[in-house]
């Protein structure tokens, strides 16, 4: 029997434009890592996509979205503040 592991915190999914080819989703999630209070990070290239797992009590959606900027993507959230489980 497996164990789920079990995450406190938020999950943010940004629709990213211009990320169109898997180098820039690895370059975009490998940027996000480096954030303080990112817990975890994925994107789905065909949807246009990123799926950013955090911490609020160190950052918010606001951050996160200038991170993306700041890596060269335009961004908006697409949903926001849902529980992980």
């Amino acid at each position: 029997m497996s164990e789920k592991k079990e995450r406190k915190g938020k999950r943010a999914v940004f629709s990213v434009r211009n990320m169109d080819c898997a180098t820039c989703g690895v370059a975009l999630e490998k940027r996000l890592r480096k954030v303080d209070g990112i817990e975890g990070v994925g994107s789905a290239i065909m949807l246009n996509k990123v799926f950013v797992d955090y911490d609020e009590s160190k950052l918010d959606v606001t951050e996160i979205k200038k991170a993306i900027k700041e890596a060269g993507y335009a961004n908006h959230v697409t949903s926001d503040g849902n529980q992980m489980r």
